[in-house]
């Protein structure tokens, strides 16, 4: 019976401890309000779309969870921009696969127009080779 007791304890003190860890964690989506959502019409085509198809993807959310990690922020002495930059939409990404060797690069470069206006960023961004597997193979 004591043996039960000191093994609760040490899960309840071990397992929230998980949660100080960023690993796993991701920004569940959030839904508008109703109101909002009535307004809506989808389109009756995707033809002018952007198409990113699965491995694409996968490449995608490699770069760009190693770049800007879910939960991480960025530093600096200007707290607009160090605001900005720690939001994945002030960054344009431009995803490229050459060839059919499963290879994508993927060019992030800061946009800060929408959340900084008027400063100029001239480094910030990356550039990453990513396999369709979500393995990053380079990053420059």
């Amino acid at each position: 019976m004591r043996v039960r007791g000191f093994a609760a304890v040490v899960l309840l003190v071990l397992l929230p401890g998980c949660s100080f860890f960023p690993y796993g964690l991701y920004r569940k989506a959030e839904w508008a309000p109703d109101e909002l959502a009535a307004q809506v019409k989808f389109p009756s085509s995707y033809e002018r779309g952007v198409h990113i198809e699965g491995p694409s993807v996968v490449a995608l959310e490699a770069a760009m969870n190693d770049f800007l990690p879910p939960g991480s922020a960025a530093r600096g002495d200007n707290d607009q921009v160090v605001r900005c930059l720690s939001l994945r939409e002030s960054f344009r990404v431009s995803v490229w696969q050459p060839n059919d060797n499963n290879i994508f690069f993927v060019r992030i470069t800061p946009d800060l127009s929408r959340c900084a206006p008027g400063v100029v960023i001239t480094d910030g961004g990356a550039e990453y080779a990513v396999d369709g597997e979500g393995r990053i193979l380079a990053r420059r």
